[in-house]
Formats: C-alpha cells, sequence, structure tokens
C-alpha cells in the first residue's frame, strides 16, 4: 500500500497531511527538526505497516538557504535522503488552486500569521506558482499576542501564576467565537476576571496593524499585479479583528484556508511527484487462423472414367447429329377473321 505524506513544522505543533486527512501533533523536538521528521515517519511506518513511498515539508521563506542544506543533510545522516523541501506560501497555494481551480495568470497573496510571526507572499499562478512581489516577514505572531493579553490580566490581578498564564492563552482562543471570557483566578479566594473581545481587539491592533501594514507593502511592491484574493493561513489570522484590518485596508477578497493547508499542499506535491506504478506490459497475441475445409475430391475409379468418357462421346455426337440434319421451310398460316354473330329476331 503507497502513500504519501505532507508535513508542516509549525512552532505550536506539526501538521501531518495524508490521504486519510490532517492530525496535529505536538512538537516534541524543537532543537532538532530532523530528529522530529524521523520519528514521525517511524510512526507512520508503524501504524501503516510499511514507510510512507514519498514525504514533502514546507519551510518558511525567510529560511536562509545554509539553514535548509543544514536540514538536509540532518535528515540524509537520519536515513531520510528524499524528503522535498516545499515553501509554505506555495504549499498553501497549492492547497487552494485544488479546491478552487485558480485561472490561470491570477494571483494570490498568502498571509501567514502563525505563533512566531507573520509571513506575507504574493504568487502569481503561470502553470506553477512563482514570487509576484517581495517576500516579508514581521516579527509578531500568536505568542506575542498571548503575552499581551497575559500582561493584560496580570496587571488587573497584581498577581501571576503559570495556571494563569494558560487560562489566558484559551480565553484569546475562545474570543474568535465568543463576545466575552470569565477567566478563573485561584488563590486564597476564587475569583475571575471578565474579559471582552473588545477590550482584546483594544489589546492587539496595533500589533495586527503592523502586520497589515506590511501585507500592503507587499502588494504594492507587485505593481500592477495586484492579487484577486488574499489567503488567511495560520491560528492567528482567525481572529475576527485580522480579517477586519485586511478587508478595510486593502479591499481585497479575504478567504480563510482550512486548518493544515500548508500540509495538505505539500502532500498534493508529494502525490504529483509519485511515479506512476509501471504495469506488466501487454503482448497481442493474434487469433488462429482458421483453415478452410478443404474441398472433397471425388476418388476416380476406372467405372467412374469410363462413364465420363461416355457422356463426352455421347454429348459430342448429339451436337453432330443436329448440325447435319436438312432445314426445314416454314410458313405461315393466315386465319380469316372471326364472323360477325347475328342474333336472331323474334
Amino acid at each position: 500500500m503507497s502513500y504519501q505524506v505532507g508535513l508542516d513544522l509549525g512552532s505550536a505543533g506539526t501538521k501531518i497531511a495524508t490521504e486519510w486527512g490532517v492530525t496535529t501533533t505536538r512538537r516534541r523536538c524543537r532543537d532538532a527538526p530532523a530528529a522530529e521528521i524521523a520519528q514521525l515517519l517511524d510512526d507512520l511506518a508503524a501504524l501503516h505497516g510499511e514507510p510512507p513511498s514519498r514525504v514533502a515539508m514546507t519551510h518558511s521563506v525567510s529560511w536562509p538557504h545554509e539553514y535548509l542544506e543544514q536540514l538536509r543533510q540532518d535528515l540524509i545522516d537520519a536515513g531520510r535522503a528524499d524528503v522535498l523541501f516545499v515553501p509554505a506560501p506555495h504549499a498553501a497555494a497549492i492547497a487552494f488552486d485544488a479546491d478552487v481551480r485558480m485561472p490561470e495568470h491570477s494571483t494570490v497573496a498568502v498571509f501567514d500569521f502563525g505563533a512566531t510571526g507573520a509571513d506575507i507572499t504574493l504568487l502569481r499562478k503561470q502553470g506553477v506558482f512563482l514570487l509576484a512581489g517581495r517576500p516579508e516577514r514581521v516579527d509578531i505572531g500568536g505568542f506575542d499576542l498571548d503575552d499581551l493579553v497575559v500582561e493584560h490580566v496580570v496587571a488587573k490581578l497584581g498577581a501571576r501564576s503559570p495556571a494563569l498564564v494558560q487560562s489566558c492563552v484559551e480565553a484569546k482562543e475562545l474570543l474568535g467565537s465568543c463576545p466575552e471570557v470569565r477567566i478563573p483566578v485561584v488563590s486564597d479566594e476564587v475569583r475571575e476576571v471578565r474579559l471582552s473581545r473588545l477590550e482584546f481587539e483594544a489589546i492587539i491592533r496595533p500589533s495586527v496593524e503592523l502586520a497589515v501594514e506590511a501585507l500592503d507593502r507587499v502588494v504594492r511592491s507587485a505593481g500592477l499585479c495586484v492579487p484577486d484574493v488574499i489567503l488567511l493561513v495560520g491560528g492567528s489570522s482567525r481572529i475576527p479583528l485580522v480579517v477586519k484590518e485586511i478587508s478595510e485596508r486593502l479591499r481585497i477578497p479575504v478567504l480563510l484556508a482550512p486548518d493544515g493547508a500548508s500540509a495538505t499542499g505539500a502532500f498534493l506535491e508529494a502525490r504529483q511527484l509519485e511515479p506512476e506504478p509501471v504495469g506488466e506490459p501487454e503482448v497481442w497475441v493474434p487469433a488462429p487462423r482458421e483453415e478452410a475445409e478443404p474441398k472433397r475430391r471425388i476418388p476416380t475409379t476406372p467405372f467412374i472414367a469410363v462413364g465420363l468418357l461416355v457422356l463426352v462421346l455421347g454429348g459430342g455426337w448429339a451436337a453432330h447429329e443436329a448440325m447435319n440434319q436438312p432445314e426445314v421451310e416454314t410458313t405461315s398460316v393466315e386465319l380469316a377473321p372471326p364472323g360477325t354473330a347475328v342474333l336472331p329476331h323474334f
């Protein structure tokens, strides 16, 4: 059973895309991505009974060439020399194009607002996706927004604890769909802190505006290559304020990519590069010719030969006699026309 795998190593977790769907695992080897990839592939081999036939993983366009080469060498040392590298924005665009079938020469701006930063890339479809502008990265991500919420709540309470920090992170994620969240505080007495969406948006607005300004610069750097759509990728891009700020500033349609879109795009690339199975060659064997049934020959016996000779001689004699008979004159006899019958009168 041959299968392919797409990997997206995010800061918060790793997305694994196969033909059976997308799953998320926690990062286990943050400082050793090659070891983590090898462990993930070993887990897949144990689950499916064999290793994947093709593996593709995403990477940030901001990663330097030296880092990619070192990662490739680490993968080779770990026995994974066949891992394909796919830029993360290209992978997201490939997954998006597989769903909507973008017209040729159309342009998409990928706004990847993840845990550690915002990567903005403009891509144009010309058979494949090519860079249409200068990519830009803003080092403001979901972790920074978490810190802003934590500092805001801690300033209200005057206390800080690991449990409170975790509650603030969960509250930030809930405010994407809830107008207000109550954060429990466990101390000498049980209390709670209310955090509304309006309050949350006021806290994070300056950071969000910095990321949106970078998107605006990337779009303007492309000149006439204005994007037809802005594709939002990453957990922080699901915050309603992000969608609102982009729509109001750029006046370009905004679409939110499904969770795990980059991993799905990497999987599609891996599947596309999988060689077609070579089947056994088909040999056409013509059907045997049916021999015509030979004509039955009448055996020639002495008696039959004598009979044939008699017929031939007899036919020749009859023809000779017919030719030697005297000619007979033929005369025509003229008959009188029939009379007219007269009926008697009474």
